[in-house]
Protein backbone atom coordinates (compact mmCIF):
# COMPACT_ATOMS: atom_id res chain seq x y z
CA UNK A 1 0.00 0.00 0.00
CA UNK A 2 1.25 3.47 -0.85
CA UNK A 3 2.63 4.99 2.36
CA UNK A 4 0.92 8.35 1.95
CA UNK A 5 -2.49 6.73 1.57
CA UNK A 6 -4.64 7.14 4.65
CA UNK A 7 -6.91 4.10 4.62
CA UNK A 8 -10.45 5.46 4.64
CA UNK A 9 -9.98 8.17 7.24
CA UNK A 10 -13.15 9.34 8.96
CA UNK A 11 -13.41 13.01 8.10
CA UNK A 12 -14.93 15.51 10.51
CA UNK A 13 -15.86 18.86 9.01
CA UNK A 14 -16.45 21.40 11.78
CA UNK A 15 -18.69 24.44 11.72
CA UNK A 16 -17.15 27.44 13.41
CA UNK A 17 -18.65 30.00 15.75
CA UNK A 18 -16.95 33.01 17.30
CA UNK A 19 -18.38 32.66 20.79
CA UNK A 20 -15.62 32.94 23.41
CA UNK A 21 -13.02 32.13 20.76
CA UNK A 22 -9.46 33.20 21.45
CA UNK A 23 -8.26 35.97 19.18
CA UNK A 24 -5.46 35.13 16.76
CA UNK A 25 -2.02 36.57 17.42
CA UNK A 26 -2.03 40.28 16.60
CA UNK A 27 1.27 40.14 14.73
CA UNK A 28 1.32 38.34 11.41
CA UNK A 29 3.51 38.23 8.31
CA UNK A 30 2.13 40.00 5.27
CA UNK A 31 -1.21 41.81 5.19
CA UNK A 32 -4.97 41.49 5.30
CA UNK A 33 -6.66 42.07 1.93
CA UNK A 34 -10.30 43.12 1.59
CA UNK A 35 -12.05 40.89 -0.95
CA UNK A 36 -15.42 42.58 -0.58
CA UNK A 37 -16.69 42.72 2.98
CA UNK A 38 -14.24 40.11 4.23
CA UNK A 39 -10.47 40.06 4.59
CA UNK A 40 -8.03 37.26 3.81
CA UNK A 41 -4.47 37.01 5.06
CA UNK A 42 -1.80 37.13 2.33
CA UNK A 43 1.99 36.96 2.72
CA UNK A 44 4.05 37.70 -0.41
CA UNK A 45 7.82 37.80 -0.75
CA UNK A 46 10.36 37.92 -3.56
CA UNK A 47 10.18 39.48 -7.02
CA UNK A 48 9.68 38.23 -10.54
CA UNK A 49 7.37 36.20 -12.72
CA UNK A 50 5.60 33.80 -12.59
CA UNK A 51 3.97 34.32 -9.18
CA UNK A 52 3.87 31.18 -7.04
CA UNK A 53 0.78 30.71 -4.87
CA UNK A 54 1.12 28.30 -1.93
CA UNK A 55 -2.06 26.63 -0.66
CA UNK A 56 -1.97 24.64 2.58
CA UNK A 57 -3.94 21.50 3.39
CA UNK A 58 -7.04 21.05 5.50
CA UNK A 59 -6.94 22.96 8.79
CA UNK A 60 -3.41 24.13 7.98
CA UNK A 61 -1.98 27.64 7.80
CA UNK A 62 0.14 29.88 5.60
CA UNK A 63 3.01 29.76 8.11
CA UNK A 64 3.35 26.03 7.42
CA UNK A 65 5.22 27.03 4.23
CA UNK A 66 7.98 28.71 6.27
CA UNK A 67 10.58 26.12 5.22
CA UNK A 68 9.73 26.57 1.53
CA UNK A 69 8.70 30.17 0.87
CA UNK A 70 12.00 31.95 1.71
CA UNK A 71 13.98 29.78 -0.70
CA UNK A 72 11.44 30.15 -3.52
CA UNK A 73 11.42 33.93 -3.00
CA UNK A 74 15.07 33.99 -4.07
CA UNK A 75 13.86 33.00 -7.54
CA UNK A 76 10.50 34.71 -8.07
CA UNK A 77 7.44 36.23 -6.39
CA UNK A 78 5.75 33.80 -4.00
CA UNK A 79 2.64 34.18 -1.83
CA UNK A 80 1.13 32.04 0.90
CA UNK A 81 -2.35 32.75 2.21
CA UNK A 82 -5.01 31.51 4.62
CA UNK A 83 -8.37 30.32 3.40
CA UNK A 84 -11.53 31.74 4.96
CA UNK A 85 -11.82 30.97 8.67
CA UNK A 86 -8.19 29.95 9.08
CA UNK A 87 -5.45 31.85 10.94
CA UNK A 88 -5.91 35.60 10.34
CA UNK A 89 -8.50 35.33 7.55
CA UNK A 90 -12.12 36.23 8.20
CA UNK A 91 -14.70 33.43 8.10
CA UNK A 92 -16.79 32.89 4.99
CA UNK A 93 -20.29 31.60 4.31
CA UNK A 94 -19.22 28.22 2.90
CA UNK A 95 -15.71 27.56 4.20
CA UNK A 96 -13.55 24.96 2.48
CA UNK A 97 -16.05 24.23 -0.25
CA UNK A 98 -14.40 24.17 -3.65
CA UNK A 99 -16.65 26.94 -4.91
CA UNK A 100 -15.89 29.43 -2.12
CA UNK A 101 -12.20 28.58 -2.07
CA UNK A 102 -11.58 29.33 -5.74
CA UNK A 103 -13.86 32.38 -5.70
CA UNK A 104 -12.04 33.77 -2.66
CA UNK A 105 -8.61 33.12 -4.14
CA UNK A 106 -9.55 34.78 -7.43
CA UNK A 107 -10.88 37.84 -5.58
CA UNK A 108 -7.76 37.91 -3.39
CA UNK A 109 -5.36 37.86 -6.33
CA UNK A 110 -7.27 40.64 -8.07
CA UNK A 111 -7.56 42.82 -4.96
CA UNK A 112 -3.89 42.38 -4.07
CA UNK A 113 -2.79 43.12 -7.66
CA UNK A 114 -0.55 40.05 -7.74
CA UNK A 115 0.64 39.52 -11.28
CA UNK A 116 -0.29 36.65 -13.56
CA UNK A 117 0.64 34.04 -14.61
CA UNK A 118 0.41 31.89 -11.49
CA UNK A 119 2.10 28.66 -10.50
CA UNK A 120 -0.34 27.06 -8.06
CA UNK A 121 1.06 24.76 -5.37
CA UNK A 122 -1.38 22.63 -3.36
CA UNK A 123 -0.65 20.42 -0.37
CA UNK A 124 -3.04 17.62 0.58
CA UNK A 125 -6.65 18.78 0.01
CA UNK A 126 -5.15 21.89 -1.58
CA UNK A 127 -4.58 19.67 -4.60
CA UNK A 128 -8.23 19.58 -5.58
CA UNK A 129 -8.53 23.33 -4.98
CA UNK A 130 -5.70 24.21 -7.38
CA UNK A 131 -7.18 21.87 -10.00
CA UNK A 132 -10.55 23.58 -9.63
CA UNK A 133 -8.96 27.01 -9.88
CA UNK A 134 -7.17 26.07 -13.09
CA UNK A 135 -10.43 24.68 -14.46
CA UNK A 136 -12.24 27.95 -13.69
CA UNK A 137 -9.45 30.35 -14.73
CA UNK A 138 -7.20 28.48 -17.17
CA UNK A 139 -5.71 31.63 -18.72
CA UNK A 140 -4.32 32.68 -15.31
CA UNK A 141 -2.48 29.45 -14.48
CA UNK A 142 0.91 28.60 -15.97
CA UNK A 143 1.67 25.42 -14.00
CA UNK A 144 0.42 23.19 -11.18
CA UNK A 145 2.48 21.61 -8.39
CA UNK A 146 0.94 18.92 -6.19
CA UNK A 147 2.47 17.94 -2.84
CA UNK A 148 0.97 14.66 -1.59
CA UNK A 149 -2.42 15.65 -2.90
CA UNK A 150 -5.33 14.03 -1.04
CA UNK A 151 -5.66 10.42 -2.10
CA UNK A 152 -8.32 8.60 -0.07
CA UNK A 153 -10.98 10.52 1.86
CA UNK A 154 -13.54 8.44 3.67
CA UNK A 155 -16.67 9.02 5.70
CA UNK A 156 -18.79 6.89 7.99
CA UNK A 157 -22.48 7.02 7.11
CA UNK A 158 -24.67 5.11 9.56
CA UNK A 159 -23.20 1.57 9.55
CA UNK A 160 -21.20 2.02 6.35
CA UNK A 161 -17.75 3.43 5.66
CA UNK A 162 -16.77 4.46 2.15
CA UNK A 163 -14.74 6.86 0.04
CA UNK A 164 -16.63 10.09 -0.51
CA UNK A 165 -16.74 9.59 -4.28
CA UNK A 166 -18.20 6.10 -3.80
CA UNK A 167 -20.94 7.33 -1.46
CA UNK A 168 -24.04 9.03 -2.81
CA UNK A 169 -25.00 12.60 -1.97
CA UNK A 170 -27.89 11.22 0.05
CA UNK A 171 -25.56 8.99 2.06
CA UNK A 172 -23.26 11.90 2.87
CA UNK A 173 -26.23 14.00 3.97
CA UNK A 174 -27.34 11.18 6.25
CA UNK A 175 -24.12 11.36 8.28
CA UNK A 176 -25.10 14.77 9.69
CA UNK A 177 -25.45 16.23 12.23
CA UNK A 178 -22.29 14.87 13.76
CA UNK A 179 -22.19 13.94 17.46
CA UNK A 180 -20.52 16.34 19.85
CA UNK A 181 -18.05 13.54 20.64
CA UNK A 182 -16.57 14.03 17.16
CA UNK A 183 -14.66 17.03 18.50
CA UNK A 184 -10.97 16.32 19.07
CA UNK A 185 -9.27 17.15 22.39
CA UNK A 186 -7.92 20.66 22.75
CA UNK A 187 -4.38 21.03 21.37
CA UNK A 188 -1.67 21.57 23.95
CA UNK A 189 1.49 21.57 21.85
CA UNK A 190 2.67 21.37 18.27
CA UNK A 191 3.48 17.79 17.38
CA UNK A 192 5.17 16.21 14.38
CA UNK A 193 5.61 17.47 11.70
CA UNK A 194 4.81 21.01 12.84
CA UNK A 195 7.56 20.81 15.45
CA UNK A 196 9.91 21.18 12.48
CA UNK A 197 8.91 24.82 12.16
CA UNK A 198 11.07 27.45 13.88
CA UNK A 199 10.25 27.68 17.60
CA UNK A 200 8.68 31.14 17.32
CA UNK A 201 6.31 29.93 14.61
CA UNK A 202 5.43 26.86 16.65
CA UNK A 203 4.15 29.17 19.39
CA UNK A 204 2.10 31.15 16.89
CA UNK A 205 0.78 27.98 15.32
CA UNK A 206 -0.34 26.60 18.67
CA UNK A 207 -2.31 29.79 19.30
CA UNK A 208 -3.95 29.41 15.88
CA UNK A 209 -4.71 25.75 16.55
CA UNK A 210 -6.32 26.56 19.89
CA UNK A 211 -8.42 29.28 18.30
CA UNK A 212 -9.57 26.90 15.58
CA UNK A 213 -10.46 24.29 18.19
CA UNK A 214 -12.41 26.82 20.27
CA UNK A 215 -14.48 27.77 17.24
CA UNK A 216 -15.28 24.20 16.22
CA UNK A 217 -18.72 22.74 16.80
CA UNK A 218 -19.16 19.38 15.03
CA UNK A 219 -22.84 19.23 15.99
CA UNK A 220 -23.47 22.20 13.67
CA UNK A 221 -21.45 20.81 10.78
CA UNK A 222 -22.95 20.11 7.39
CA UNK A 223 -21.88 18.05 4.37
CA UNK A 224 -21.31 21.00 2.04
CA UNK A 225 -17.51 20.75 1.94
CA UNK A 226 -17.50 16.99 1.40
CA UNK A 227 -20.13 17.27 -1.32
CA UNK A 228 -18.06 19.84 -3.18
CA UNK A 229 -14.92 17.72 -2.82
CA UNK A 230 -16.82 14.66 -4.04
CA UNK A 231 -17.88 16.55 -7.16
CA UNK A 232 -14.31 17.66 -7.88
CA UNK A 233 -12.86 14.17 -7.43
CA UNK A 234 -15.50 12.69 -9.74
CA UNK A 235 -14.68 15.29 -12.40
CA UNK A 236 -11.00 14.40 -12.16
CA UNK A 237 -11.78 10.68 -12.47
CA UNK A 238 -13.99 11.26 -15.52
CA UNK A 239 -11.41 13.47 -17.26
CA UNK A 240 -8.52 11.03 -16.75
CA UNK A 241 -10.20 7.80 -17.77
CA UNK A 242 -7.86 5.55 -19.77
CA UNK A 243 -8.00 6.31 -23.48
CA UNK A 244 -8.80 10.00 -23.04
CA UNK A 245 -6.40 12.79 -23.91
CA UNK A 246 -4.76 14.60 -20.97
CA UNK A 247 -7.35 17.19 -19.89
CA UNK A 248 -4.72 19.88 -19.28
CA UNK A 249 -2.95 19.41 -22.61
CA UNK A 250 0.74 20.26 -22.18
CA UNK A 251 0.40 22.46 -19.08
CA UNK A 252 3.45 21.89 -16.84
CA UNK A 253 2.39 19.65 -13.93
CA UNK A 254 4.72 18.59 -11.12
CA UNK A 255 3.57 15.76 -8.86
CA UNK A 256 5.55 15.46 -5.61
CA UNK A 257 4.57 12.35 -3.67
CA UNK A 258 5.84 9.96 -1.05
CA UNK A 259 5.63 7.11 -3.55
CA UNK A 260 6.67 6.67 -7.19
CA UNK A 261 4.29 6.66 -10.13
CA UNK A 262 1.57 4.09 -9.52
CA UNK A 263 1.21 1.08 -11.83
CA UNK A 264 -1.44 1.24 -14.54
CA UNK A 265 -4.02 -0.96 -12.74
CA UNK A 266 -4.00 1.42 -9.77
CA UNK A 267 -4.40 4.39 -12.06
CA UNK A 268 -7.37 2.72 -13.78
CA UNK A 269 -9.21 2.08 -10.50
CA UNK A 270 -11.10 4.63 -8.43
CA UNK A 271 -9.74 3.28 -5.18
CA UNK A 272 -7.15 6.09 -5.07
CA UNK A 273 -7.19 9.63 -6.44
CA UNK A 274 -3.52 10.69 -6.45
CA UNK A 275 -2.30 8.30 -9.22
CA UNK A 276 -4.48 10.18 -11.71
CA UNK A 277 -2.45 13.36 -11.28
CA UNK A 278 0.39 11.96 -13.38
CA UNK A 279 -2.02 11.83 -16.33
CA UNK A 280 -3.54 15.31 -16.14
CA UNK A 281 -1.03 16.62 -18.68
CA UNK A 282 1.30 15.36 -21.36
CA UNK A 283 3.97 17.52 -19.72
CA UNK A 284 4.31 16.00 -16.26
CA UNK A 285 7.19 15.34 -13.90
CA UNK A 286 6.84 13.04 -10.88
CA UNK A 287 9.22 13.69 -7.97
CA UNK A 288 9.36 11.00 -5.29
CA UNK A 289 9.99 12.11 -1.70
CA UNK A 290 11.05 8.69 -0.44
CA UNK A 291 10.28 8.14 3.23
CA UNK A 292 8.44 11.41 3.70
CA UNK A 293 5.38 11.85 5.87
CA UNK A 294 2.26 13.42 4.40
CA UNK A 295 3.40 17.06 4.75
CA UNK A 296 6.36 16.90 2.39
CA UNK A 297 6.85 20.68 2.67
CA UNK A 298 7.78 20.08 6.33
CA UNK A 299 9.43 16.65 6.17
CA UNK A 300 11.45 17.20 2.98
CA UNK A 301 11.11 20.88 2.01
CA UNK A 302 14.00 20.61 -0.45
CA UNK A 303 11.88 18.26 -2.59
CA UNK A 304 9.06 20.78 -2.75
CA UNK A 305 11.44 23.64 -3.48
CA UNK A 306 12.95 21.57 -6.29
CA UNK A 307 9.52 20.87 -7.76
CA UNK A 308 8.47 24.52 -7.65
CA UNK A 309 11.80 25.61 -9.15
CA UNK A 310 11.35 23.17 -12.03
CA UNK A 311 7.85 24.51 -12.64
CA UNK A 312 9.17 28.09 -12.71
CA UNK A 313 11.87 27.13 -15.20
CA UNK A 314 9.34 25.37 -17.43
CA UNK A 315 7.12 28.45 -17.46
CA UNK A 316 9.97 30.88 -18.13
CA UNK A 317 11.74 28.82 -20.74
CA UNK A 318 8.82 27.16 -22.44
CA UNK A 319 10.75 23.88 -22.58
CA UNK A 320 8.91 20.68 -21.68
CA UNK A 321 9.59 19.01 -18.36
CA UNK A 322 11.81 15.97 -18.53
CA UNK A 323 9.82 12.91 -19.51
CA UNK A 324 11.62 10.73 -16.96
CA UNK A 325 9.82 10.05 -13.69
CA UNK A 326 12.12 10.67 -10.71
Amino acid sequence: MRSHVIAVAIIVIAVFTTTHAQRPPTEYPGRLVDIGGRKLHLHCTGRGSPTVILMAGGGAFSIDWALVQPKVSETTSVCSYDRAGLAWSDPGPAEDTVEETISDLHALLIASAEQKPFVLVGASIGGIFIQAYQHAYPADVAALVFSNSSNRIGMQVKNKVGLIWELSEEELHSAYPLPASARDPAPTREEEPFDRLPSDLQKVRLQLDIRLWEKSDPSKAGPESLLSWRKEFLREFDETEPGKKPPLGSLPVIVIASEPVAPEPVRRSRGEAAPRLDYLSSNTLHITATGSGHEIHLYQPARVIDGITRAISAVRGGAPLTTSKK
